[in-house]
């Protein structure tokens, strides 16, 4: 590896006036400076744009385009691959930030030729960028793991928050580029997926990238598509050789059938978040899918209060609240 390859950070933005200024100075005080950020604007209609011009580090590549908007996030991210001229691609929203160290450890991960992928802690703030936790919690669980326990861990939960990763552009550019299934209104978890099957995942016993919560987030706001793009990991299994599918098996007890069942759970917890959404009618729809499956008497009881508050159009933080004293 060169001694002091090129870092290129995909920051794509949309209307974070109130944080990108942070995100670009946490780059900008990078303890390693070999790093190109390719800020994407999606068409902001705030003063993202005017708070990134000022900024003058060459460094800094500002494009703004159309709004393209969530369903179309693969082809920014794979824009931003495009432009990139780096050895290695990082990932920066525009409402994150990085502790100042980041690039400076991360990049002695990929000293091992075998390693396409390294990540860490991430540190959860809120919008005043006030400590919520450390997640994961317990990193060094991943370490040592094989790339089929990794696989099965990423299929049952994306532990990896982007913000700490860093990934060789050569093996994103072998699965090609960032993916987006239909119906998925993101980029990570699949890509990640595909990338798995090139490589090795080395994690970190470090703070490597700092995420922020608010509520204009997708994560907040798109909470059925959110929930949808977990039935991507049985799909995401299904589509696998033989060969690879018999080996996770090896290593995840039960894989195929808990995936089902994940699959089939997937409708009460849509269902919870039409609830949220106030989309009462689909709430409803989806607690009946669930009822009506192969799932646990628990998920079924909640599923059955769960049409009572659709009827009485109640929303998701009262069915919540009932349904945790309730035990259910």
């Amino acid at each position: 590896m060169p001694d002091s390859p090129l870092v290129s950070i995909i920051t794509p933005t949309y209307n974070h006036e109130k944080f990108i200024g942070q995100c670009l100075e946490s780059v900008l005080s990078q303890t390693y400076p070999h790093w190109e950020q390719i800020v994407i604007d999606d068409g902001s209609s705030d003063r993202t744009g005017e708070i990134i011009s000022q900024y003058n580090d060459k460094r800094i590549k500002y494009m703004r385009q159309e709004n393209k908007g969530i369903w179309r996030l693969g082809e920014t991210y794979n824009k931003a691959l495009q432009l990139s001229k780096g050895d290695y691609i990082a990932i920066l929203e525009g409402d994150d930030f990085w502790p100042p160290d980041k690039l400076e450890i991360q990049i002695k991960a990929f000293d091992r030729s075998d390693v396409v992928l390294s990540w860490g802690k991430a540190l959860v703030v809120d919008s005043q960028g006030k400590k919520i936790a450390v997640l994961p919690e317990d990193v060094l669980r991943f370490q040592n793991m094989s790339r089929e326990k990794v696989l099965g861990d990423l299929l049952f939960g994306n532990s990896m928050h982007s913000c700490t990763i860093v990934c060789r552009k050569s093996a994103l550019l072998s699965i090609g580029g960032f993916k987006q299934p239909g119906g998925i209104p993101c980029v990570d978890g699949p890509t990640w997926l595909e990338l798995c099957l090139v490589g090795n995942f080395l994690p970190l016993d470090e703070i490597l990238g700092c995420y922020r919560r608010h509520n204009i987030q997708i994560s907040s706001v798109m909470k059925t598509s959110m929930v949808r793009a977990g039935r991507y990991s049985q799909e995401f299994f299904v589509s696998l050789p033989a060969d690879a599918r018999a080996s996770l098996a090896e290593v995840v007890p039960d894989i195929s059938a808990r995936l089902e069942r994940k699959s089939i759970e997937n409708y009460y917890y849509q269902g919870r978040a039409y609830l949220r959404e106030r989309k009462w009618h689909e709430a409803k729809e989806n607690f009946l899918k669930a009822i009506h499956e192969k799932n646990t008497a628990s998920i079924k009881a909640k599923a059955m209060l769960g049409i009572l508050f659709s009827y009485f159009r109640t929303d998701l933080e009262s069915f919540a609240g009932l349904s945790d004293r309730l035990g259910l």
